[in-house]
């Protein structure tokens, strides 16, 4: 196992830390999952399906543009700037991207745990 990774954030999005980074600039961990987002572009078309993580803890990190969310039916908006953490166990979707966007995506553990409302494992 490296000992020390040190890379630039690259342009584009990608997993930044994980079981199966796709490239050098990623760094393979089984305990931390970093997705990093950067595009002009949104992620998701209609929303998300809500889900839940039933052993992780997930922190959104907006640095540019803006995440519409849903807690639990409680929708908000997370502005560049400001940043939410969604406890395991506790159903939550984004709604809408607002692009440009550039945000972090903190998951930990990094473990297959997803769970949908309608009862589907992922």
């Amino acid at each position: 196992m490296e000992k020390y990774h040190h890379r630039k954030l690259p342009r584009y999005s990608t997993l930044l830390s994980g079981h199966t980074p796709p490239n050098e600039i990623g760094f393979k961990s089984d305990r931390l999952q970093i997705w990093f987002n950067k595009t002009n572009e949104s992620w998701v078309c209609n929303g998300e399906k809500p889900h839940l993580h039933q052993e992780s803890d997930e922190c959104f990190i907006v640095l540019e543009g803006s995440l519409d969310v849903d807690v639990e039916g409680e929708q908000f908006t997370i502005k560049a700037g400001e940043f939410c953490c969604f406890p395991a166990g506790f159903y939550h979707n984004i709604l809408k991207v607002h692009p440009p966007i550039e945000t972090l995506i903190i998951r930990s553990p990094s473990i297959a745990d997803k769970v949908y409302k309608n009862g589907n494992e992922s």
